[in-house]
């Protein structure tokens, strides 16, 4: 039986899957951070596709950094969270952060964000790739 002043302890499933998700966070904003921290290397040239994503990939590296101290928090700290309600946490995130990353990356790839940005913009995607 548990004391009345003692919370309940995360359990060591909770705990490790709060710290593993902490950890890609961070360790994909920093390379998200890298990325932004290279543009225009190495002759200056910052294509206009980057420089219409590049506030955007800011905003979401640094929410996902921020993500990556919430869910270190939660698994350091032993908060009583479900495994379902962590489980619900993560696809949150991802989807709030890591996907609008992975989107944007893949856009120039891509034919249907290809004729999106086109069509959004009135300009033609140039993400300096070409012959």
């Amino acid at each position: 039986m548990t004391d009345l002043g003692e919370k309940p302890k995360q359990t060591l499933f909770t705990r490790t899957t709060a710290l593993v998700w902490a950890a890609l966070s961070v360790m994909l904003a920093l390379k998200w951070s890298m990325d932004l921290g290279m543009l225009g290397f190495p002759d200056g040239y910052i294509t206009p596709f980057a420089r219409a994503t590049s506030t955007l990939l800011g905003i979401l590296t640094a929410a996902c950094m921020a993500q990556g101290l919430y869910f270190f928090l939660a698994g350091v700290l032993g908060r009583k969270v479900s495994a379902a309600r962590l489980g619900v946490q993560i696809l949150a995130a991802a989807v709030l952060t890591v996907a609008p990353v992975l989107i944007v990356k893949d856009c120039p790839g891509s034919q249907l964000c290809s004729k999106a940005y086109e069509a959004l913009t009135g300009t033609m995607l140039d993400d300096g790739a070409g012959g």
